[in-house]
Formats: C-alpha cells, structure tokens, sequence
C-alpha cells in the first residue's frame, strides 16, 4: 500500500514538471518572423515650404501671391483671406489678369485750398529819366579806321532847346557816338556806345532827346570844312533816356478747393 502511495505521487510530481516545462517554453518562445508582421503606417504628410503661383518681393517682407494675397499693416500674406485685416491692407488678384484693390480711406479732408495766396510775378517796364551826359564821336571809315567826327558848332554845352546835328561824316563813313555820365569831369571808361548807319547824323531834339537821324544834305568837302573849323571836340548836354528794367507785381493766384483722402495706422497712405 505504501508502494503505490509513493507511485501515485511520483507520477503527479513528474506531470507538474512536464506542465510547467511546457508553459516555461511557450513564454520564451521567440517571436514570430518580420516576413509575417503588417507593414508600418505612412508618415504624415508635411505641408510644401512654398505656395505655388508669382512671388512679390518688398523688403523684409515674404509674400507668396496665390489665386488671391493680402498683404495688411503687419506685413503678413495668406491665400484666399479677406482685405479687412489691419489699417493699410492691399488685395493684390494673382492668376491670368491679376490686379490691385487699394485700401479703403478711413479719413476725407474736404474744401482744401490748395494754390491760393498772393506771389511776386516779374515783367519788363520802361522808366524815362534825365541825365547829364558828355558826348564824343568818331567816323569809321570802309576798312574800319576811325576819324574825328564833325562838329556842326562850336558850342560845348548844348541847350534842351537846340533842335539840329551835333556831328556828322563824310560820304561812305559811319558815325559812332559814345555817351557818358558827365559828374564835373570827362571820362568815357563807363560810357555807352551808339552806332549810326552810312548817311547819318547824331541829332538832337529838343527836350534833350539824342538819336540818329539822315544828315542834311551839304556841298562836297563840308565836313572837311567844319573839321578844320571846329576841330574834334565833345558835347556837353542834358539828356532823356528811356530805360527797360525788370520791376515786380503782387498777383492774386485762384485757390483750387479739393478733398484729401488719408488713410491712418503704420503704412497708411494718403490719396
């Protein structure tokens, strides 16, 4: 009875072994092959760095100009937003015809004068004034030689009232006068010069008027006569020029009334 009480527990100890033996071995089992395991899901999909259509450069600014941009104050882009962003904002249209939608003024100015107010405008006037002159004239000759002129009278000082030829030419001679302030001594270095054509004499009007005029008619060596009878002198005469000069008006100008849109915020822009 003993012997089969020690059978019976030998067998049951031998069948616990083989059962945990058996499980041992199908916890370390190696793992099945990786021919057989499912293949590993696709990574996600990353956006593209760049938005497709024409690039618009500003400085320190990226914009991508797609079908439709905004560009606002902040200086930021995006695809296919609205124009009501920030103060500033411009809608560039990309695509075949593109185009461009100016920010909406916030602020209008009207009734501005622009242009009115009162400004100097210059012109050319004429003034008459008398002047107390010395005169000396010479004639030129064809091969440009000059000679003392004629004088027509002894008489240095000329009166206003002397209506008649100070000086005159032989024939084919032009007379050339100068003219010059008188203030108690002769000096000609400041002088002006007065040029008279072939046959013309230096005449004097009354009231002190000095111009070229046809010289009288007269007998052959006349003005050799009146050259060796008078001699080569000068003229002392009060005079009356007419002056040209620039002078200045004040002008009122026609104000110009306008409206001035402005646009405010950082990058505004007025119209």
């Amino acid at each position: 009875m003993k012997a089969r009480i020690t059978l019976l527990g030998l067998a049951a100890g031998l069948g616990l072994f083989f059962a945990g033996g058996a499980a041992l071995a199908q916890c370390c089992a190696p793992p099945p092959p990786t021919c057989c395991a499912p293949p590993p899901p696709p990574p996600p999909s990353t956006p593209p760095c760049c938005t497709p259509g024409h690039n618009v450069n500003i400085p320190g600014v990226n914009v991508f100009v797609a079908p439709t941009v905004v560009v606002n104050a902040s200086a930021r882009a995006s695809a296919g937003a609205s124009a009501g962003g920030g103060a500033g904002a411009m809608v560039f249209f990309g695509g075949g015809g593109g185009g461009y939608a100016p920010p909406s003024a916030t602020g209008l100015i009207s009734g501005l004068n622009v242009g009115g107010g009162v400004k100097r405008v210059a012109y050319q006037a004429t003034r008459t004034r008398t002047k107390r002159v010395v005169i000396q004239a010479v004639c030129i000759d064809d091969r440009q030689i000059p000679h003392p002129a004629s004088q027509v009278r002894a008489d240095r000082e000329v009166t206003d009232l002397y209506d008649g030829e100070l000086y005159r030419c032989i024939a084919g001679a032009s007379l050339q006068a100068t003219i010059s302030e008188y203030e108690g001594r002769i000096d000609f270095s400041k002088g002006e010069t007065m040029a008279c054509a072939k046959g013309q004499a230096l005449y004097h009007s009354p009231g002190g008027k000095v111009d070229c005029r046809r010289q009288k008619p007269a007998r052959d060596c006349n003005e050799r006569s009146l050259l060796r009878r008078f001699g080569a002198g000068v003229k002392i005469l009060t005079m009356t020029v007419v002056e040209t000069y620039t002078a200045y008006r004040e002008e009122q100008s026609e104000a110009v009334l306008t409206s001035m849109s402005i646009d405010g915020g950082v990058g505004g822009v007025a119209y």
